[in-house]
């Protein structure tokens, strides 16, 4: 079932979702520079540049909103935070030149950044105000493919598991999980490949849900291995970016960027799902 649809022409392509303790879902809309809420809201992230892209989106454990921003004017790039309706701050600077993409915090409060152009994954500890380097190498680069904006995407969705950053590459279709050693990144292990996953996501029994979006397809992969595909364009699938595992099932962003269609949306697909998967991290100050 398609929960709601935007508009492709405004720049309103649905990127990144969070679902807030109260009910509420949060999309940010790639191009428009906005956070959507299902209050019927857009909140511009970025007040003025025109040129801010709003990627990834995570929250706290006080449910306060995070997304990350591309951009090359100065004071842009970056992660921002909701501080109350209608303000966003830039809560940690970087570099003009990253290619921001998924976030995702641990449960100690670090914020954990992809980097989809520069193969990067960045790192923002409690506290601090920067992001800095934390991992990169080959395992996260993409091909040099700029006309691609799939095989040029490195490094994408992230989210943190079973003591592990897991992390996908979608240019090389892997699945990777980065153990985490106090801290620091520990063994890269690639878990599943042939899969140009965009952003990913776990339920509490270590089902794995992936948002496929060359294939407008959405995939479980049970803890066992077995991989079963949940959605397809029939659904209303049109390049799904992002997953939001629900109490009912799931919640699917689509960019409806790709092919001639643009049909940028949140589908709604009721399954059978154990509770979401998500950490409850000591808010950053």
């Amino acid at each position: 079932m398609i929960l709601t649809t935007f508009e492709h022409g405004a720049g309103e392509l649905a990127e990144n979702i969070v679902v807030l303790a109260d009910g509420t879902v949060c999309a940010t809309l790639l191009l428009a520079g906005t956070v959507w809420l299902s209050s019927g809201e857009q909140e511009r992230v970025v007040p003025e540049p025109a040129d801010a892209i709003v990627v990834g989106l995570a929250a706290d454990a006080e449910d306060r909103l995070y997304a990350a921003v591309r951009g090359t004017a100065e004071g842009v790039a970056g992660i921002w935070r909701r501080e109350a309706p209608r303000r966003w701050v830039r809560f940690a600077a970087a570099q003009a030149g990253a290619g921001l993409n998924g976030i995702t915090f641990a449960g100690d409060g670090t914020l954990f950044a992809a980097d989809s152009v520069n193969g990067e994954i960045l790192r923002c500890a409690p506290g601090d105000d920067t992001l800095r380097l934390w991992l990169g190498g080959e395992p996260l680069l993409a091909p040099l493919s700029p006309d691609d904006p799939v095989s040029s995407t490195g490094v994408n969705g992230l989210k943190v598991w079973d003591g592990a950053l897991w992390a996908t590459n979608t240019a090389q279709g892997t699945v990777l999980r980065i153990a985490l050693d106090e801290g620091r990144p520990g063994e890269v292990k690639q878990v599943h490949t042939g899969i140009p996953a965009d952003d990913l996501a776990f339920d509490t029994s270590g089902a794995l849900y992936l948002a496929v979006h060359p294939r407008d397809t959405v995939v479980r992969i049970a803890p066992g291995g077995a991989m079963t595909v949940l959605a397809t364009e029939a659904d209303g699938l049109d390049g799904p970016t992002a997953i939001a595992v629900v109490a009912d099932g799931l919640l699917v962003t689509s960019l409806g960027m790709l092919g001639s269609r643009h049909r940028p949306n949140i589908v709604r697909l009721t399954l059978d799902v154990a509770d979401p998967a998500l950490p409850r991290p000591r808010v950053p100050r």
